[in-house]
């Protein structure tokens, strides 16, 4: 039987979420999340191409550094002249007052890329 002594010393969480191992592993579950919302994204029905104000060409995804480690980030529609995503994920009333329920696409993305 061979015995095993570890030690924790302080402030051993800023080196480990500060690493580029960490950055990397944010970095890949970030894309998958970015992916998932591509592919749930609403889509036209009868079109030739996408076009450039598509929900699924302006998702993207990016990591950053703060204080505390590394954190990822899906950026839906950057571009202010395409602001109709979050729209399509709530749902939303038109002006005749119909109501339009959402597709959640967004969420089901974040819901299939947790781990229980």
């Amino acid at each position: 039987m061979t015995r095993v002594r570890l030690t924790f010393h302080k402030g051993w969480e800023e080196t480990m979420f500060r690493s580029t191992a960490t950055k990397e592993l944010v970095a890949l579950h970030t894309s998958k999340i970015a992916a998932e919302a591509i592919k749930g994204a609403p889509r036209r029905k009868n079109s030739s191409g996408t076009p450039w104000n598509g929900v699924k060409n302006n998702i993207e995804a990016y990591v950053q550094n703060s204080l505390e480690g590394w954190y990822g980030n899906v950026v839906i529609e950057r571009n202010s002249r395409a602001r109709h995503a979050m729209l399509q994920d709530q749902g939303f009333r038109d002006r005749s007052g119909r109501r339009h329920p959402g597709r959640r696409f967004l969420k089901a993305a974040l819901l299939k890329s947790r781990i229980e």
